[in-house]
């Protein structure tokens, strides 16, 4: 049956399916048929929902094993800490410890423990309005709160401890495999080179170049959260990127969360989807 246009720009919206359409017209002869425009354009957008999902797939695992690492860290780093009771509500010398990790992690400006707080809260009030749930009557807990901070938490706090040198080593203590990863890097990419000059304390470029990391995979996992178009996002260096980044957390991380070596990403490229029009 042929697939009538006006069905697909009701279904779809024309708006929606334009950045698809003019890809496919860009990619077939001149001359083609509308309805073949059609069924390749729709064909472009099943690939695109397709690999979406995959890189979703492939995503929740880096962000669980990050945040879980990172925050390791940090309360075994809090723990240590000697207690300070303050006895002014000024005091121009001392930053509180927990400040200064929240410092790192609003770096952007937003208040982002607070956002985290409030959603937590509103999960609680759906669980008390509706008895079938599991946790009805439950209250929220350090856990459900934890789960509410966005993967943005994780590379932001990354980026903002070049003000904290301890903190910035603190963060760093959760990717122990991170100089043998770089290596790899290094074999794999002969034009690999770190953020900075040569001059630059070596960990700290390994921090930057992590966080631009961590921040590349994260801008592709919101496109693909969001239902954007995926049609220029470069899936072997998503690919690398994950790598880089598990294997900074210790090979076994890329064996529990790649067992594929996310080889589908290896030579994804919107243009396949064409070659059944040649």
């Amino acid at each position: 049956m042929q697939i009538q246009d006006d069905d697909v720009a009701r279904l779809f919206s024309s708006a929606r399916l334009k950045v698809y359409r003019d890809y496919a017209v860009k990619m077939l002869s001149t001359g083609t048929e509308n309805g073949v425009i059609t069924t390749a354009t729709l064909d472009l957008y099943r690939w695109n929902v397709n690999m979406s999902a995959t890189i979703m797939g492939y995503v929740a695992y880096v962000e669980v094993f990050v945040r879980n690492a990172i925050d390791m860290q940090l309360r075994q780093w809090l723990h240590a800490q000697d207690a300070v009771r303050l006895t002014d509500w000024i005091d121009i010398d001392y930053v509180d410890p927990l400040n200064r990790i929240r410092h790192l992690l609003n770096g952007d400006g937003r208040d982002h423990l607070e956002e985290a707080r409030v959603s937590a809260l509103r999960k609680q009030q759906s669980w008390r309005s509706d008895r079938a749930h599991p946790r009805h009557g439950d209250s929220v807990n350090r856990n459900d709160m934890f789960a509410q901070l966005t993967f943005g938490a994780w590379d932001g706090m990354l980026r903002q401890a070049g003000k904290d040198p301890e903190l910035a080593a603190v963060l760093m203590n959760a990717f122990p495999n991170i100089r043998n990863a770089w290596a790899l890097e290094e074999r794999r990419m002969r034009n690999a080179r770190l953020p900075g000059s040569d001059t630059d304390d070596y960990m700290d470029r390994l921090r930057r170049e992590l966080a631009d990391r961590l921040k590349s995979i994260r801008l592709v996992r919101n496109r693909a959260g969001h239902e954007e178009n995926l049609l220029r996002v470069e899936f072997s260096k998503v690919r690398r990127d994950m790598l880089f980044v598990l294997g900074s957390l210790g090979d076994d991380c890329i064996r529990l969360a790649l067992p594929d070596l996310a080889e589908p990403l290896k030579r994804a490229n919107p243009c396949q989807v064409f070659e059944q029009y040649q």
